[in-house]
């Protein structure tokens, strides 16, 4: 039994409540932390996403902007990594980026104290900007960007339940396989079932609820990936996009074999956006509407909320470098569009919280003060109390 396991089975024997989280197709089952209020089974589930900044090194201007032209120009065939860490729009992010992160991961941290998160919900791109491999350098990488930076308070003992984005596929199977693989031993908190895929489901379990979450890799949906001008571009995205309907099956069939309360899909793009809604994600989203359910995502770099064919779609991606255009600037382009936190200027920082019970899911949207030197771009008076907050009654089919 891992130390995480430990402290929550003593924290549940004390709570006179067990929950579980079950991962489908393994005989392997994990304890999971209870949440503030025990008795009632209430759990907090934090969305946390396109946080990993911290750790990455760009390739040196010089080679980016004259050595990389060349190269190209000759005809050679450049690593997707190479060519991904050269990316301007990210080399011009990175100090500020790093920087929100940490802020962030502050914020995040006093606000789970108070309300006694217990375990967080990863939508994806864990690592800038290429990701992570296995290799000597993502080893380090890992470690500092993931087990030093979240490591004191909640972080200590919380269980992530983790999913890939576009960034962590850079690298192709290597860095899939780190990730699903590697990371789950590496450190107990990080969970990733026991398949080693790339897709998975777990079931956390309260006194007289149950939810069920299945994750998915949406970069397997999107063509764009699969043109050979995209960094995303690789053998394993090229065989997990032919194979996309084991994927889709696997949700339909998560969902269908599950009497769960409530059950959540959890991805990285966004099929509802107020910047690209990824229409590919159709097929999915469908058996999360016939079933009831949630959508989790990220990619878009704010916090927003959607609301279409009686679903709730859950936005979170805050946690490091917030872009406002990812949010329209702040302005609903239609009433789908029920939160977006952002302006003219510039996208909040800023996480998700669920506190789950068997009448209401009560989601809360936390939004940091956003002070700088130069002023205060997102002004919040009480950034330890939520921005916005609405609750799902509708119980999964």
């Amino acid at each position: 039994m891992t130390s995480w396991s430990r402290l929550s089975f003593l924290a549940l024997l004390v709570l006179q409540e067990i929950v579980l989280a079950k991962y489908v197709r393994t005989k392997r089952s994990t304890i999971a932390p209870v949440g503030a209020g025990g008795s009632d089974g209430t759990i907090f589930d934090q969305d946390f996403v396109d946080y990993g900044w911290t750790g990455w090194t760009p390739s040196p201007p010089h080679f980016c902007l004259e050595v990389l032209p060349e190269l190209q120009a000759a005809g050679l065939v450049i690593p997707n990594e190479v060519l991904n860490d050269c990316d301007p729009g990210d080399i011009t992010y990175i100090t500020n980026a790093t920087a929100l992160q940490l802020d962030t991961s502050s914020y995040v941290g006093q606000v789970c104290a108070m309300k006694n998160c217990t375990a967080f919900v990863s939508v994806g791109d864990n690592f800038y900007d290429s990701g992570i491999d296995f290799t000597t350098g993502g080893i380090q990488r890992f470690q500092e960007a993931w087990v030093d930076m979240y490591n004191e308070g909640v972080f200590q003992t919380a269980p992530w339940y983790q999913c890939l984005g576009n960034h962590d596929v850079v690298k192709g199977q290597s860095g899939i396989d780190f990730q699903t693989q590697v990371a789950p031993i590496y450190d107990p908190r990080w969970n990733f079932g026991t398949q080693g895929l790339p897709y998975w489901t777990y079931d956390l379990t309260g006194k007289d609820w149950s939810a069920t979450f299945v994750v998915v890799d949406s970069d397997c949906f999107l063509s764009s990936y699969q043109k050979n001008t995209s960094v995303y571009a690789n053998s394993y995205t090229e065989a997990c996009y032919a194979d996309r309907q084991t994927q889709v099956d696997f949700l339909a069939n998560a969902f269908a074999e599950s009497t769960a309360t409530w059950k959540f899909l959890q991805l990285h793009h966004p099929y509802m956006s107020s910047a690209t809604n990824e229409t590919e994600l159709a097929p999915l989203v469908e058996i999360v509407i016939q079933h009831n359910g949630i959508v989790l995502n990220g990619h878009d770099h704010c916090l927003g909320h959607y609301y279409s064919n009686n679903t709730n779609f859950i936005l979170s991606g805050a946690a490091g470098y917030p872009q406002a255009g990812d949010c329209n600037y702040g302005i609903p382009l239609g009433p789908y569009a029920m939160f977006l936190a952002a302006n003219p200027m510039t996208a909040a920082n800023g996480f998700v919280t669920m506190d789950i019970s068997n009448q209401s899911i009560n989601v809360e949207y936390y939004v940091r003060d956003m002070s700088f030197e130069n002023g205060d771009l997102y002004p919040v008076m009480h950034d330890l109390n939520p921005s916005y907050s609405f609750q799902i009654t509708q119980h999964a089919t």
